[in-house]
């Protein structure tokens, strides 16, 4: 990915090839276009990566010229001119397009990327629910830098090794090599069990990848092969490589064991075609795959930006012809970029001397890493954006009922209080349910108020308010049944006049079978009629396809229509309480409204 041929080095123009196949794949599989393992692209470039950059130490250590400065010097030309245009242009982008907290997570993976180390920040971010497959990682622009601090991280210590085998002996170089390849895939075949984040993200489980290459490069040069044994490696590799492309997916266990496959295919390939081409090595060599491998690297570069801020701005689920016209838009910038910043850096048309370089790549790092940090600093800089839209963002209505009830405060009938809150009343309402219930309550708490009422809240995330129902996935585990009992006993004697069932009914149904929720409900319903209660149902609240705040927020014809249309929609009606809560910044509770309360009448 970040690597070219040197002039020291035969050219190959089939590995130009080989980074096209990879490239594409890792474009279709991010605009979710028919590569369901895409993301295997990285490793294919993993492997070329080794295998060139191991070919270019080995020559210079053999022929006594190899200097470490001066390999250094190489990679910066390649790899930060064209990464700091676009880091820049995300920054800029981000100033206009993101929400505070999105702005501030930008410049922190700024900052991480400045160090070389963006793999590590997205590792820890990964634990909080943005991992490389999840959809929070649909809106972080420099995800994909991870692959490149994991090359810039080998690209530091790898020359040291070498230099070290050399010294040691000539011989011990493939050992060497083929000892730390083992170790390292041996150690990610045990991680992808035990830390699957740490393992996807880490050189020291990804550096058998790259090893392999390198491998290649270290083995004595090929002796000569029957024709039909490197053109069935060749198809073997080329086949192994589409395999994963198109029959893993963000399920499969990776890396790992299921890295071997387009690995074992990059290196295949590369073996057969080191003295002549094979068929397969002819079609990778055709001008429209070299083009486009010679300008992988910046296109691999634009294209999740691309990408991400369109799916941030738009709300709505990007149709497959938009997302075909940002990749050919991604296309056109990783032109440009190749053409006006990469090719000039690395061939010395500007900036031609080593001490004019490294001072550049001191510079840029600096203004990178201040920028990302001032922009963390300062929370996203939230004065872009207006107090009034802020509000929008900021949910702060909604706060104060987040809350689980545990079965402690159940049985001390210490439950959320809603309306008056003047415990001499009777209570009047009583909403029981999962968070779909802590996020009605807001509207609900509004409507005791206007009527001077009392109201509680029995709410736990996950728990269904369903008698002798048992959520899996409540982390009240069997003592949710118990709760549900004591919310019952609670209605009972205290004579609660009405209640409410608020829950993600759909959800529910999900991790159960239909049967065990109709049973539950009915045996909930009957257990309530026997209180002489009134029983409401809310219907499942709207589940939209963009994120609430951020549309209302977000000053975009989107969330104007959303503000002038007081959120009307096909399950949401409006009227006079609707338009309150919109007007005045609850981005949950403005989606419930009285008009999705049914009664049951029994």
């Amino acid at each position: 990915m970040n690597l070219t041929n040197s002039n020291h080095l035969k050219y190959r123009a089939y590995i130009d090839g080989l980074r096209a196949i990879a490239v594409l794949a890792v474009l279709f599989f991010h605009a979710d276009i028919g590569c369901r393992g895409g993301y295997v692209g990285v490793d294919v470039f993993f492997v070329i990566s080794g295998y060139l950059i191991t070919g270019l130490i080995l020559k210079d250590l053999d022929g006594g010229q190899f200097q470490v400065v001066k390999f250094w010097e190489r990679r910066v030309r390649r790899i930060l001119p064209a990464v700091a245009v676009v880091i820049l242009s995300c920054l800029a982008a981000g100033w206009f397009l993101f929400l505070p907290q999105g702005f501030k997570e930008l410049g922190e993976s700024v900052s991480a990327q400045a160090m070389l180390a963006s793999n590590i920040y997205f590792w820890i971010k990964s634990y909080a629910g943005s991992g490389y497959f999840e959809r929070a990682a649909e809106v972080k622009p420099l995800l994909h830098t991870w692959s490149l601090a994991v090359e810039e991280q080998f690209y530091l210590l790898f020359p040291f090794l070498l230099i070290a085998l050399k010294r040691f002996s000539r011989k011990s170089i493939v050992p060497g090599i083929l000892l730390l390849c083992c170790i390292s895939f041996s150690l990610s075949v045990c991680c992808s069990y035990l830390y699957p984040p740490a393992n996807f993200y880490f050189l020291p489980t990804r550096a058998w990848e790259l090893l392999l290459g390198s491998l290649l490069a270290a083995i004595p040069a090929q002796r000569a092969s029957t024709r039909w044994l490197t053109e069935s490696l060749s198809s073997g590799g080329l086949l192994a490589i589409l395999c994963a492309v198109f029959f893993y997916g963000p399920d499969t266990r990776f890396p790992g064991v299921s890295a071997l496959l387009p690995c074992a295919g990059a290196a295949l390939i590369i073996w057969a075609n080191d003295q002549t081409l094979t068929c397969v090595g002819k079609l990778l060599a055709t001008r429209p795959a070299v083009f486009i491998g010679l300008i992988s690297y910046s296109l691999y570069l634009w294209h999740w930006p691309m990408l991400v801020f369109a799916k941030y701005w738009h709300f709505y689920p990007i149709s497959r012809s938009q997302r075909m016209l940002l990749l050919l838009a991604s296309m056109a910038l990783a032109i440009l970029s190749w053409r006006f910043v990469e090719t000039p850096f690395r061939k010395r048309m500007i900036l031609k001397s080593r001490a004019q370089i490294f001072s550049f790549a001191s510079i840029t790092t600096a203004v990178l890493l201040l920028a990302g940090l001032a922009v963390f600093k300062f929370k996203g800089v939230p004065s872009r954006i207006s107090a009034e839209r802020l509000g929008y963002a900021s949910g702060a209505t909604d706060r104060a009922f987040l809350k689980d009830i545990g079965l402690k405060e159940a049985l001390a009938g210490d439950f959320i209080e809603l309306g008056t809150g003047d415990k001499r009343l009777p209570i009047a309402l009583l909403v029981w349910g999962d968070s779909h219930a802590m996020a009605a309550m807001p509207v609900l708490d509004v409507l005791c108020k206007e009527h001077s009422v009392r109201g509680v809240a029995a709410t736990h995330n996950s728990t269904a308010p369903l008698v002798g129902y048992e959520s899996k996935i409540s982390d009240l585990k069997k003592d949710n049944i118990t709760f549900n009992n004591v919310v019952v006993e609670f209605i009972r004697t205290k004579r609660v006049s009405d209640v409410v069932l608020v829950a993600m009914w759909r959800g529910h149904v999900a991790e159960s079978d239909t049967a065990r929720i109709r049973r539950g409900l009915l045996d909930t319903i009957v257990a309530l009629k026997d209180t002489g209660t009134r029983i409401w149902i809310m219907r499942q609240v709207p589940q939209h396809r963009w994120n609430v705040p951020d549309a209302l927020t977000l000053p975009s014809s989107m969330a104007t229509t959303l503000r002038n249309s007081r959120c009307r929609s096909r399950n949401i009606a409006s009227n006079s309480k609707t338009s309150l809560l919109c007007s005045k910044g609850s981005p949950r509770s403005f989606l419930v409204l009285r008009s999705s309360i049914r009664p049951i009448y029994l």
